[in-house]
């Protein structure tokens, strides 16, 4: 046995592992962006770009090949689901904003008295809102 020879580590330092490809990268990215969607639906903007940027990262580690990986499908299944939840969420906010305001006008008008009652400051100054 030869112990200065790199032969069995093909040069990488990991015993007979090939190197990692670009594709694998940009899944493990997109992965990641899609846990990321998932965490922040709650937050419109953050959720959406994230799961857009996941959708594209993982159709983009694709390559040359005709099918996803297992963990490309993964990250879409799940950005989808994320973008879906944030779309749903924001949406039923603005219809009981609505229904119970009757328009987003009177709803900053209640919230604009609230914080000058609870601030004693005026929400908008220059007689906004």
């Amino acid at each position: 046995m030869d112990f200065h020879s790199d032969d069995q580590y093909n040069g990488y330092g990991t015993p007979n592992r090939p190197p990692l490809q670009p594709r694998d990268a940009m899944t493990s990215a997109s992965i990641v962006l899609s846990a990321i969607a998932i965490a922040t639906s709650c937050c419109i903007y953050a959720s959406i770009v994230c799961g857009a940027l996941s959708i594209i990262l993982a159709l983009l580690s694709r390559g040359e090949q005709k099918k996803l990986s297992p963990q490309g499908k993964l990250a879409i299944t799940t950005s989808v689901v994320a973008i879906v939840l944030t779309v749903a969420t924001t949406g039923y906010m603005l219809f009981t904003t609505i229904r119970e305001y009757g328009s987003i006008e009177n709803f900053m008008k209640a919230y604009s008295e609230l914080f000058e009652n609870m601030t004693g400051t005026p929400l908008f100054p220059e007689g906004g809102v």
